[in-house]
């Protein structure tokens, strides 16, 4: 039987400290259509089970091409670092990126040492049609969906690749891993990340989906995800983590889901899911219910802000009247809804704005998110969890233009995209407020806060939930001293563990 060919196929670290314990379905995917006759497919996502580096740099001594998965941020460190590596095992072996940074910012990824190839929107099929011609060592001119330097050094953007339908890609090979490797834990059960569909039509002004997808979506039919999530459950599995960016798109859709979902009676509960507010505000009960029946435990949506002008300007196509709503009816058919704002968003407002007159803005939306959060939580606390983020440019969309404008200082090359630089006009001081908010204040004042904490120190944990509550009542952020204990013990916690502070136990 003749030698296959490897094909190394890696996802880096999210954060420094923080590593990756999802199914790898991005890679798995990438992998689906690869000749399994001709290559190997080596699969390898930063896990604390086991050496992943030093399987990474034996395999590359003979592969035909290393392939990484990048986002903006830690990713590009440990992406580049294991790179470095690569090239002295094996100088001359082909290094292919995939994933967000790479599509938004081509060019500059290519100028580097690091990068030979990017691929572009939907993979599959790019990376099967890209490893034939790297085997034959055929040129890349034309081949669709790659970005690429040619052996003088030039870089050639070749077409586009059409949107595919995503049911056109065979199933996931989740027999290249071992899942266990894999399992994340959700409240004590046996979790996986999955991801049903692709894209998403909408195009908010904050976001590089449209650039990537242009506004396109595509989902995988219910029988096929339900045949995954059956072969899942069959592993172990007791959750499923929902990746999608919006999987609540087709009330049509996922009505049919929950029923099919509910007629097998897959021994599973679901969530972590993202939607919509004013989708899901148009569903009719009878959905709402089918989604509860079915063991969805919680629905995240975009809120973005409590300033109706900043929605407006961002294209969010939503209310703070709607939001509130949202909150109201998750909350009638029991399901815990998670929205999630972002502080210190641009508008027009900001072009001709003094420094003075950016701070009133700035107040008027920090404001405008305890007003909204007051009328959803006033009375019951019964939210799983609150995201609350400060803005921080990110490339790919008009906001991100217009943060240049402001004086946003872009980085100028690859290694600069590990850090994410901070907006200029958000101080530290509001920063830390939003930590405080997002990692003490909301995961304490609510009402089950005892079920999402250490089990030690109860008297201790019950003054962390009284003055977390009176806190949000008063509005009140100094003297954080009890603030100051919690992080301390979350960031010893995170770097012995690799669990960040907002992971479920």
């Amino acid at each position: 039987m003749p030698v296959r060919q490897k094909i190394i196929l890696f996802s880096p670290k999210p954060r420094r400290h923080t590593y990756s314990n999802s199914i790898p379905v991005a890679l798995l995917k990438i992998a689906s259509m690869i000749d399994r006759k001709k290559y190997e497919s080596v699969i390898v996502s930063a896990t604390p089970k086991y050496d992943y580096e030093t399987q990474i740099l034996k395999d590359s001594k003979d592969a035909l091409c290393f392939a990484v998965r990048v986002l903006t941020g830690h990713d590009i460190i440990e992406a580049i670092e294991l790179i470095k590596k690569i090239k002295k095992v094996n100088p001359n072996l082909p290094i292919v990126w995939g994933g967000w940074h790479g599509a938004i910012f081509p060019d500059q990824t290519l100028e580097s040492s690091y990068a030979d190839i990017i691929i572009r929107g939907q993979g599959e099929r790019t990376f099967k049609e890209l490893v034939e011609r790297l085997v034959t060592k055929k040129d890349l001119k034309g081949l669709p969906g790659i970005i690429y330097k040619d052996k003088s050094g030039k870089i050639i953007h070749n077409p586009e690749r059409p949107f595919e339908d995503i049911n056109n890609f065979p199933d996931i090979p989740y027999d290249l891993i071992n899942i266990d490797d894999y399992v994340d834990n959700f409240d004590g059960l046996r979790a996986a990340f999955y991801v049903t569909s692709q894209g998403c039509p909408f195009k908010c002004k904050f976001c590089a989906e449209p650039l990537v997808f242009k506004q396109r979506w595509s989902s995988l039919s219910n029988e096929r995800i339900l045949k995954d999530w059956e072969y899942l459950s069959k592993k172990g599995i007791e959750f499923i983590i929902i990746g999608d960016d919006n999987f609540f798109v087709n009330e049509k859709k996922v009505k049919d889901f929950c029923e099919k979902f509910i007629a097998k009676k897959l021994p599973l509960k679901w969530g972590r899911v993202s939607g919509r507010v004013r989708q899901m505000l148009a569903f009719s009960d009878e959905t709402w219910q089918l989604i509860k029946d079915t063991g969805c435990t919680d629905i995240q949506v975009g809120a973005e802000t409590g300033d109706q002008n900043v929605l407006d300007y961002i294209g969010k196509e939503l209310t703070v009247d709607e939001i509130v709503q949202f909150i109201e009816r998750a909350r009638k058919f029991k399901i815990k809804a998670t929205p999630a704002f972002i502080l210190g968003l641009p508008t027009e407002e900001f072009r001709k704005a003094s420094s003075k007159e950016i701070q009133k803005l700035l107040d008027k939306q920090w404001n405008a998110f305890f007003d909204v959060m007051d009328r959803c939580y006033k009375d019951h606390k019964d939210y799983d969890e609150i995201r609350l983020f400060a803005y921080d440019p990110y490339p790919g969309n008009p906001l991100y233009d217009l943060s240049c404008e402001l004086g946003f200082d872009a980085p100028k090359k690859l290694e600069e995209w590990a850090i994410i630089r901070p907006a200029p006009w958000i101080k530290e001081s509001l920063r830390e407020k939003i930590r405080m908010l997002q990692y003490f204040l909301f995961p304490y004042a609510r009402d089950g806060y005892a079920g999402r904490h250490i089990k030690k120190f109860k008297l201790l944990q019950k003054l962390f939930h009284k003055s977390a509550q009176w806190r949000w009542k008063h509005r009140f952020f100094a003297l954080p001293i009890e603030y100051k204990m919690y992080r301390a013990y979350t960031n010893l916690r995170t770097k012995k563990t690799g669990q960040s502070a907002t992971d479920h136990e």
